[in-house]
């Protein structure tokens, strides 16, 4: 089966740097893949990507060495197994706010005895004659630790048994804390809930993620010890650039 280089990376506690992919193009997904991220997440959970779009998305990014992912709308049994048979080679499982629902995206992700995933292939199969085989190994689980209450059980959370990392949700999180979310993520209780989170993670020996807007963002968290970080999205990343672009033009108005 085709080997999932972000597994390795974060299992040798190497960061795996990606981006969200939201713009509904697998076009741009062939551009982002060739730009080198470690991996790339095809959003369904807040973007209007539809499921033959992804598929496509994933195609796309298999031309290059980029670990194909996806964030899945709801961590709902059903969801989660069509976007793993379509492809996904990591699922980013949303508002995971306890260890039970953590077990239930293990379980949902995995091929019996650890779990309860249908065997029934789909395209994943061309990653190799020995997925069924394989894939409980190479597929990546990522819990999103969103929530102040998922803070507050992050050691638990990345204890169960399949879970490869916890991302956190920044904007989110701000939320659950009373918080008006910004691109800095700058309120000093904000942060200490981001640090609360790496410290568990570290604490387990689980790598920790989170998503940032800058690279000066995602070149301090590394420095922090996040692993799994992802900056920005297609969308976000071509709307900064041309926004650049243009505020750099001359117009003589």
């Amino acid at each position: 089966m085709k080997k999932n280089t972000v597994k390795e990376k974060l299992s040798a506690g190497k960061p795996a740097v990606g981006t969200w992919l939201s713009l509904a193009s697998w076009v741009s997904a062939e551009y982002m893949a060739h730009a080198g991220f470690d991996w790339l997440v095809v959003d369904t959970e807040h973007s209007p990507v539809g499921f033959e779009t992804m598929v496509h998305c994933f195609q796309a990014i298999c031309t290059t060495d980029t670990i194909p992912m996806a964030r899945v709308a709801w961590n709902d049994p059903v969801l989660i197994k069509r976007l793993l048979d379509a492809g996904a080679m990591g699922l980013v499982i949303p508002m995971v706010n306890s260890p039970e629902e953590a077990e239930q995206a293990v379980k949902a992700m995995k091929f019996p005895p650890q779990g309860f995933r249908s065997l029934g292939g789909g395209r994943a199969m061309v990653y190799g004659s020995d997925y069924f085989a394989s894939a409980n190994d190479e597929i990546a689980v990522v819990v999103q630790i969103e929530h102040i209450d998922a803070v507050n059980k992050t050691e638990e959370i990345l204890s169960v048994e399949g879970v490869d990392a916890g991302f956190i949700g920044p904007n989110d999180l701000a939320g659950s804390m009373g918080l008006t979310p910004d691109i800095h993520c700058s309120h000093p209780d904000h942060e200490a809930a981001v640090m609360k989170v790496l410290e568990a993670a570290k604490k387990v020996g689980k790598p920790a993620g989170i998503h940032c807007v800058t690279t000066e963002a995602v070149n301090r968290r590394i420095e922090q010890g996040f692993q799994f970080v992802a900056i920005s999205s297609d969308a976000g990343l071509m709307k900064a650039a041309a926004a650049k672009t243009v505020s750099e033009i001359v117009k003589g108005d």
